[in-house]
């Protein structure tokens, strides 16, 4: 009983000893040659350089990079690594990173004269705006023609920006003739004068009728047409069926 009571003394004593020992250790060996990362977030570069040197540590204050921050004035730290807190140790000699503030984002509102509704959209997020308003008019110089606000103004973050976009006048539409029973050769010069264009012309065998007439067509007649609509006209010839597509 003795001998066990003994043991059980003699291993509390171990671990008393190993723990008083690590103590020891950590505080005068690994404490001791650390420090607590200080805080150098809002202090000048000066300030900054000054503190770490105080403490034995370097700083490195990066020169090509720098952080928009609203809260920090230009020209003082707003960004450090490692992270400060009395919980961050950092060892004497060892470098701090560092990235200075430019003061707050400035936006501004781009130029989308001449641009595309979908372009002037994209280049908006990525300049961390959004879009307002889309209006359309017509007008002969097609793309983005003006911009609220405009351009070049200061705006912050997430302002809407409404935009105003020419689009190309509707094409002029015209009621479908009937062409049926009329020479190709009468009907094409017809059409082209009202800005219609015959875009396909197919040739079929049709017993009866001479060459050069047409047959059939597309649109049918009294169908809206607009010079943006294809015509097409199946014309009498006798020879094998062919397809010609006009040029233009």
């Amino acid at each position: 009983m003795k001998g066990c009571l003994g043991n059980i003394v003699f291993a509390a004593l171990v671990v008393l000893a190993f723990g008083f020992s690590t103590y020891v250790w950590f505080s005068f060996f690994v404490r001791g040659k650390s420090v607590s990362t200080p805080n150098l977030i809002g202090k000048s570069a000066n300030d900054a350089k000054a503190i770490c040197s105080d403490l034995g540590v370097n700083l490195s204050i990066d020169p090509q990079h720098r952080r928009n921050s609203d809260r920090i004035a230009a020209g003082s730290v707003a960004w450090q690594n490692p992270n400060p807190g009395t919980a961050s140790l950092i060892k004497r000699g060892a470098t701090i990173r560092a990235e200075l503030s430019s003061g707050p984002l400035i936006l501004r509102v781009p130029d989308f004269s001449g641009e595309r509704a979908g372009t002037a959209v994209l280049r908006l997020g990525q300049q961390n705006l959004r879009p307002g308003g889309m209006s359309y008019v017509d007008d002969s110089t097609q793309g983005v023609l003006a911009a609220d606000p405009p351009k070049d103004t200061v705006v912050s973050a997430q302002t809407a920006v409404s935009l105003l976009v020419g689009v190309a006048p509707p094409a002029p539409a015209y009621v479908m003739p009937d062409l049926i029973d009329h020479p190709l050769d009468q009907v094409r010069p017809y059409l082209e004068s009202h800005g219609l264009m015959v875009s396909t012309v197919k040739f079929e065998t049709y017993p009866g009728i001479r060459d050069g007439i047409i047959i059939r067509q597309f649109p049918l007649r009294g169908a809206p047409v607009s010079s943006r609509d294809p015509i097409t006209v199946v014309v009498s010839r006798q020879e094998p069926t062919a397809i010609v597509t006009a040029t233009q």
